[in-house]
Parts: structure tokens; C-alpha cells; sequence
């Protein structure tokens, strides 16, 4: 039987998939080389953190605390909640006496100025922030004591552009949490590192983004967000459409992941996939290329049907081999040695796969406990029930 144009795309796509697994290999064995580096002898500019805190987020206490355990020279820490009832002020208080050595200031403001609650925050927050760069992380994220050195390398005299780092996953217990840190470990951190190494970063990320505040305030400030569910991925686009870079640092901040039940990690999965839609549809459209599994699955059933059943079972066979490959590494460099990352490889990438679909049939995000829509560019309209009434401001993701 001839295989049709059709069967032989996937048949190739399958092996372009492949090989896309085998480049994040090696961005992932060429990053974990580059953070063994040491960064004693770097520039300790003083700092203010911005942690913007929104409810109980898992291990709220140990994340804000290793904040508080830089080995840094002189750093503020600003915490920022949006209830004077938000559950997470007690913690904070708690976190703040614990550590009296440590310059800490509590924001408690409710003024909501755009959909994006977390730029609102943020707002607040900068009017107390006592020194001029800025190093924004969100509360879900733990770091060791020689992150902040790390970050801050980069900015000496003359740097005015953007530094930030990507961040690997520990997952709370249950299947669900497991499911979300693997998506986080064997597939952002992977396909984050290979744009990296062959040009010049495009993209910067929640869990660190560390800013001058002259640069801040020459593209904008953060009002110019608030709009904008993707305010990394804008905060980024605005640093480089100024002439400033953005750049990597050598460093990977841990994400402690707990998705209460499967339902919460679909629409947490669904949002995301919804948002990179909206500001980059050609790159998403092209993620696609890394479900190696999916592709080298219908690949093989396509060369069953149509040639000789012994090599049928060549391109699953190589995907997987590669896919364990990749996932042994990624969890090398992440600590992550777990039977459950291989045992779920399967259900996980057939997971991605659904959901990339599903991305494409509508355009409804869930963020916390508002329910909106993402438009092109990113723009967030909330529902009118949960916050004002929806404005026209653009065309909806279809």
C-alpha cells in the first residue's frame, strides 16, 4: 500500500518531533553545565524584592522565608496582599518577625486598577520599594541563598535591560500536583532553553524579573501592564522593543506545585496555553512539534497498516528512547529523581496534546477566583459578575 502525502507528514513529523527532544537534551545537559559556575566576586547593588501574595499558596512560609536567607549584603523585602481579610497576612507577619535583621514592609491596598489584580498589587507595592532595582518573583517560588547574587550579577554600571530566571517544579502529593510539575520540568524548562542558546532572550518569566526602576519607567512603568494577563511576557516585550536586553541567569528558583484535583490542573494548563496563544499564535501553534509521543505513536500505526509491521514499531520506539533520555536529565538538573516522572510520561504528554486541541475551541481563562477572556495581545477582559463591566477593547481569541 502507498502511503498517502497525509500519512507521510506525520511519518516526518514524527521525526522532526524526535528530534526537537534530542536539542532540549542538550540545552538541558549545556544549562546545568553553566549554573555549576561560581558568582562570588559579582556586584551587590542594594535591592528591593516584590513578592505580590494572593491567598495560601503551598508551603507559603518556607517560600517567603528563603527569601529572607540571601546571602546578600543589603536587600528590602516588599510583601503586597489586596484583603485586609487575605489568610496569607498572618504568614507574612510571621515570616516578618522571624527574620527582624531583614528590611520587610506589608502593603494591604484593595484599589483595583485593571484586570490583572497582580499589576495592581505590584503598583502598591513599587511606592515602597526603597531602592532602584527591582526583583519581582512570584509567592510560589523558593530559592536557595545564593540566588539573589546570582540574579543580580548581571546588572553593573552600565546594564539598563532585564534579567530573569527559569524555575524548576517540586510537586505537593497526589497525581494532579505530580502531573503539573512534570509539565513544568519535561516540558517549559526544555523548550524555555533552547531559544536561548541560539539567540538573544525574547521572553522573561513570573518567577524572577529583575529590572532597573529608570527602565521600568521608561517603557511605562507598571501600569502599562495592568491590562495584560501576560505581563511577563509584556514587561519583556517592552524592555527589548526599548533597545534593552533581556538575559538568563544561571540559576533555577524552585516552583512548589500543588494543584488540588485534576479539574484545577486542566484549568491552570488551559489559561496558560490560552495566553501564549493570544500573544505568540505562531509559536504556539508550533508546540505542536514536541508531542514526540503523540506523532511517533500515529507514525507507528501509519507504517503497521501501510509497509512491513517490524519497522512499524521504529518511531515509537526512538521517541520514547529519547523522551526517557530527556526526562533522566531534566531530572538530574532539577533533583527530581522520582519513579512517577516515568511511570506518567505517557498520560503527560498525551495530557499536552489535549490540551493544545482544546486551546483552539474557545478563549475563557480561570485565574484565581476570576473568570475571564484573553484577547489578541493578551489583553484581559474579566466577566462583568466578577469585576466592571467588559469593555470592547479588541478582537477575541478564536
Amino acid at each position: 500500500m502507498i502511503i498517502s502525502f497525509l500519512q507521510m507528514g506525520i511519518v516526518l513529523l514524527s521525526i522532526a518531533s524526535t528530534l526537537y527532544l534530542l536539542v532540549s537534551c542538550y540545552a538541558v545537559f549545556n544549562f546545568n553545565r553553566i549554573m555549576k559556575k561560581s558568582y562570588k566576586n559579582v556586584p551587590h547593588p542594594p535591592v528591593s524584592i516584590l513578592k505580590p501574595i494572593y491567598g495560601i499558596d503551598y508551603q507559603l512560609k518556607e517560600n517567603l522565608l528563603s527569601y529572607c536567607r540571601q546571602s546578600y549584603p543589603e536587600y528590602q523585602i516588599v510583601f503586597g496582599v489586596q484583603r485586609q481579610n487575605d489568610p496569607a497576612i498572618n504568614i507574612i507577619r510571621q515570616v516578618m518577625a522571624e527574620c527582624p535583621h531583614i528590611q520587610t514592609t506589608l502593603v494591604i491596598e484593595e484599589e483595583i486598577f485593571g484586570p490583572n489584580r497582580k499589576i495592581s498589587n505590584l503598583m502598591h507595592m513599587e511606592q515602597r520599594a526603597a531602592h532602584d532595582i527591582l526583583v519581582i518573583s512570584d509567592s510560589d517560588m523558593y530559592v536557595e541563598a545564593d540566588y539573589l547574587s546570582r540574579v543580580i550579577a548581571s546588572f553593573d554600571t552600565d546594564f539598563k535591560g532585564l534579567v530573569t530566571c527559569l524555575y524548576k517544579a517540586t510537586p505537593a502529593p497526589g497525581y494532579a500536583s505530580t502531573l503539573g510539575a512534570m509539565f513544568i520540568n519535561q516540558w517549559f524548562l526544555p523548550s524555555a532553553l533552547i531559544p536561548a542558546m541560539f539567540a538573544p532572550m525574547k521572553n522573561c518569566f513570573g518567577a524572577t524579573m529583575a529590572i532597573h526602576r529608570q527602565t521600568l519607567n521608561e517603557i511605562g512603568g507598571l501600569k502599562s501592564l495592568v491590562d495584560n494577563l501576560a505581563d511577563d511576557y509584556m514587561l519583556g516585550k517592552r524592555v527589548q522593543d526599548a533597545g534593552h536586553p533581556i538575559m538568563l541567569a544561571p540559576v533555577l528558583v524552585e516552583n512548589r506545585v500543588q494543584e488540588q484535583h485534576f479539574k484545577a490542573l486542566l484549568y491552570h494548563e488551559l489559561r496558560w496555553a490560552r495566553t501564549i496563544r493570544a500573544v505568540e499564535p505562531l509559536g504556539y501553534a508550533s508546540t505542536f512539534l514536541t508531542d514526540a509521543l503523540v506523532w511517533g505513536s500515529i507514525a507507528s500505526l501509519i507504517l503497521w497498516a501501510t509497509t512491513n509491521p517490524f519497522w512499524s514499531w521504529l518511531p515509537i520506539s526512538i521517541a520514547l528512547l529519547v523522551r526517557f533520555s530527556q526526562t533522566a536529565l531534566v531530572n538530574r538538573m532539577t533533583k527530581t529523581q522520582t519513579i512517577a516522572t516515568y511511570i506518567f510520561i505517557p498520560a503527560r504528554d498525551l495530557l499536552s496534546f489535549l490540551t493544545r486541541i482544546v486551546c483552539y475551541m474557545g478563549h475563557t481563562i480561570r485565574w484565581r477566583d476570576d473568570k475571564g477572556q484573553v484577547r489578541v495581545g493578551g489583553q484581559l477582559t474579566t466577566q462583568p459578575s466578577i469585576n466592571q463591566p467588559a469593555k470592547d477593547e479588541g478582537p477575541l481569541v478564536k
